[in-house]
């Protein structure tokens, strides 16, 4: 899935256009935000209009970033198809507004909760998207709809977070779609990650490994490029196919730095 921060998005559909080339199969939209989550004028009214703008003219799914119920219905309202609650619908109202409203929703786990370093934070993380799962099959939202992002928040050490990657295969057992960002930018960036795509990527091909449906990135082609020669590899997709889509993206690279005849 793509990942656009519309505060630093100065043309969303050549973006859209771009990422869905790249690989991108769903564009999820948002606004970053230093502290805290966005306020929802802010949503309404940048979020919402790019969404009408986009919505007829892609084929892609598009999601929205939020923590509000006023800006998941405006959204659902403008075509959106799915919602990504990094609050996991705790603000009041949003539980009944997404089953209301009838979209899919992504629950991901509380970024604000502080682990200390000797903590397995599994059983934690476990526990709360139990109670967040439960809430939304008591609202009569369907299990089919939810998605669900156990990746831990950034005032973890990176370690800490990355060791939390490697449990991602026990959340297979909620036999639920599961997510995770891959770097985090919404609604705040991760920097360690952004500035480090080698870690990144090693997070992303062992994600999907380990049963991850969803990565979300800003990144796409880079991770794209990555998944697709890893598939190609180990023999878990179409070679043949796979292998033109790789050769048309070094294709691409080349003719961006002027190198096509060195190819």
């Amino acid at each position: 899935m793509g990942v656009v921060d519309l505060r630093s998005c100065p043309n969303l559909l050549d973006t859209a256009a771009e990422m869905q080339e790249l690989g991108a199969t769903f564009l999820e939209l948002g606004l970053s935000c230093s502290n805290g989550y966005p306020e929802v004028s802010e949503e309404l009214n940048i979020i919402i209009p790019q969404l009408e703008k986009l919505r007829p003219v892609s084929a892609l799914y598009l999601a929205v970033n939020t923590t509000h119920p006023e800006t998941m219905k405006a959204a659902a309202a403008a075509g959106a198809d799915l919602i990504v609650d990094p609050n996991a619908l705790r603000e009041p109202g949003a539980v009944d507004t997404i089953a209301q409203v009838k979209l899919p929703v992504c629950l991901v786990f509380d970024q604000n909760t502080h682990f200390e370093e000797d903590t397995d934070p599994t059983g934690t993380v476990s526990e709360f998207l139990y109670e967040r799962i439960d809430a939304c099959l008591n609202a009569r939202i369907p299990r089919s709809a939810i998605i669900i992002d156990p990746s831990i928040g950034m005032d973890a050490p990176i370690e800490f977070r990355l060791k939390m990657m490697g449990r991602l295969n026990t959340f297979k057992s909620f036999a639920l779609p599961i997510s995770i960002p891959a770097p985090r930018i919404l609604p705040k960036a991760d920097p360690f990650m952004c500035e480090h795509m080698p870690a990144v990527t090693a997070v992303a091909i062992f994600a999907i490994d380990a049963g991850v449906s969803i990565i979300r990135t800003h990144q796409v082609g880079e991770l794209a490029l990555a998944l697709d020669t890893w598939q190609a590899c180990s023999k878990s997709a179409r070679p043949f196919r796979l292998s033109k889509l790789i050769v048309k993206r070094f294709l691409r690279k080349k003719k961006d730095e002027g190198m096509v005849d060195a190819f």
